[in-house]
C-alpha cells in the first residue's frame, strides 16, 4: 500500500442542501430538506470527459500520484497482432480538474521492453521504475533503476554502485528518506525475499536481508507481486504469490525490522464476523490515518481449475496498533486484479483497468480502461468548494480555452496550477 487522500468529490451527482417553498396568502415559509448523506470512502467510477484518446485496457501496469494528475506507465494487453505489440511502453497522464486523458511523449533512457510488473513508486517529487518483465513473461526481466522527471518527462536510468539486485519482475519499491528499498519478486524460477537498500545520494546499493523460509508453503520461499509498507522503522509485507501459485493469508505478515535488518512474523487477529481477508496476490494498499491500512482488489489461484479468481470487492483495514483486521462497509464497484492504484497527498486514491472476472471460465481474461476512485479522508471546505465549481462546468475545457475567467473569479493559483 504506499499513499495517502483527501475526500468529497461527486462525480456524476450533486448533493446539496435544497429549499422547497410553500406559499401561503401571507407569507413564504422556506423549509429546509436535510442534507443528504455521501460515503467518501467509496469508490466511485470516473468518466473521462471529452472524445479524447484513452488508454488500452490494460494489466500489470504501474501508477504514481501527484497533485494534479494520475499517472500510469506500462502495462500488458495479449495481442497476436505483429503491428499492435501486448506491451505498451507507454506513459499517460490524466488530470483530475480536466478530467482528460493524455499520452506523454518522453524523452531520455526509458524502460523500453521490461514493463509489465514493474515497481514504481514517486519519492521527493521524482518518480522511480525497478525491475519489470517482458513478454513472454520471464523470458526478459530487468534489473535497472530507472528515474522518471515528470515536468520534464525526462527519462534517466541510474547506474548503482556496489551492489545490484537480481533481475526480478513483481517486486515493491518503497522510500524512506534517503533509501529506496526494494524487496521480493521473481525471475519466474528464482522467487525470493531479499531486500536491498539503495542510498539515494550515492546511488549505492546493499543487500540488507535475505530470503526467509515460507510457513505457508513448502514447495519454495520467496514471494512477488505482494504489497509492502512502512511502519516505523520496520517494512509489512501483504499477501502476494509463491512459486506454486499460492496466494499468501493475511494470519501471519512477514515483518522486516530496518534497524535489526531480519525478517521476523507477527500474528493478527481476525475481523470478529468475517475472519480474515482472502488470502492474495496483484492487489493493493494504502495509508488510512496514521496507525491503519486499506486493502483492495486482487486474486487467487485456483489449482484444481488452473486459473485465477478475484477476490471479494471488500475493502479491508488493518490497524497497525491492534494487529486487527477488520471489514469495511465499503467495496470496489468492479473487483480487479492486476490493475495499477496510487494515492495523491490529499488522500484520493486512484485506479485503473487490470483484469476483471469473466461469467464463466470457458472465456479468456478481460481487460478494462476504467478509472475509479476513492477517499480515504474528509477534505479541505477549498478542495470542497473546487469540486463544487468543476462539476458546475457544462464543459471543463473552459479551464484552457479561457484562463481569464478563472483569474476574474479570484481562483486561488494553486488551483490553477492543477489544470494543464
Amino acid at each position: 500500500m504506499a499513499n495517502r487522500p483527501t475526500a468529497y468529490e461527486r462525480d456524476s451527482s450533486d448533493t446539496d442542501e435544497s429549499t422547497n417553498t410553500k406559499r401561503s396568502k401571507q407569507t413564504q415559509v422556506a423549509v429546509e430538506q436535510p442534507l443528504a448523506t455521501v460515503n467518501l470512502m467509496q469508490f466511485v467510477e470516473v468518466t473521462p470527459c471529452g472524445s479524447k484518446a484513452q488508454p488500452h485496457p490494460r494489466s500489470g501496469h504501474r501508477a504514481v500520484a501527484t497533485y494534479s494528475d494520475f499517472w500510469i506507465w506500462g502495462g500488458y494487453f495479449p495481442s497476436h497482432n505483429p503491428e499492435r505489440p501486448p506491451m505498451f511502453a507507454e506513459l499517460w497522464r490524466f488530470n483530475y480538474a480536466l478530467r482528460q486523458w493524455t499520452l506523454e511523449p518522453t524523452t531520455g533512457d526509458a524502460p523500453d521492453s521490461t514493463v509489465a510488473s514493474h515497481s514504481m513508486c514517486v519519492h521527493r517529487n521524482h518518480v522511480f521504475v525497478f525491475g519489470g518483465t517482458g513478454y513472454p513473461f520471464g523470458r526478459n526481466v530487468s534489473n535497472d533503476l530507472f528515474m522518471l522527471d515528470l515536468k520534464r518527462l525526462q527519462w534517466k536510468k541510474l547506474q548503482l554502485q556496489n551492489q545490484q539486485p537480481h533481475p526480478v519482475y513483481g517486486a515493491s519499491l518503497i522510500g524512506k528518506g534517503d533509501y529506496l528499498y526494494v524487496l521480493c519478486g521473481t525471475d519466474s524460477w528464482r522467487y525470493c525475499s531479499d531486500v536491498y537498500e539503495i542510498h539515494l545520494p550515492t546511488l549505492c546499493c546493499t543487500q540488507i536481508g535475505y530470503t526467509f523460509d515460507e510457513p505457508e508453503d513448502t514447495t519454495g520461499n520467496g514471494r512477488y507481486r505482494q504489497e509492502a509498507l512502512i511502519y516505523g522503522d520496520k517494512i509489512f509485507l501483504f499477501g502476494g504469490g509463491s512459486n506454486s501459485g499460492l496466494a499468501f493469508a493475511f494470519e501471519l505478515l512477514p515483518v522486516f525490522d530496518l534497524n535489526e535488518r531480519r525478517w521476523s512474523f507477527v500474528h493478527t487477529n481476525p475481523d470478529p464476523i468475517h475472519n480474515f481477508p482472502t488470502a492474495r496476490k496483484f492487489h493493493s494498499i494504502f495509508p488510512l490515518g496514521e496507525h491503519q491500512i486499506l486493502m483492495f482488489g486482487g486474486a487467487n489461484f485456483d489449482q484444481t481449475a488452473g486459473i485465477h479468481t478475484v477476490t471479494e470487492a471488500y475493502v479491508w483495514i488493518f490497524d497497525f496498533e491492534k494487529l486487527e483486521w477488520s471489514r469495511s462497509s465499503s467495496s470496489m464497484i468492479q473487483p480487479t486484479y492486476f490493475h495499477a492504484a496510487a494515492m495523491n497527498r490529499r488522500g484520493e486514491i486512484w485506479s485503473h483497468g487490470g483484469v476483471i472476472q469473466r461469467s464463466t471460465h470457458d472465456l479468456p481474461d478481460e481487460r478494462i480502461t476504467s478509472i475509479y476512485k476513492m477517499h480515504t479522508k474528509v477534505p479541505d471546505l477549498t478542495e470542497v468548494c473546487w469540486d463544487r465549481f468543476l462539476n458546475c462546468l457544462a464543459d471543463r475545457n473552459v479551464l484552457i480555452s479561457q484562463p481569464h475567467l478563472l483569474t476574474q473569479l479570484n481562483i486561488p493559483v494553486q488551483y490553477l496550477e492543477r489544470i494543464r
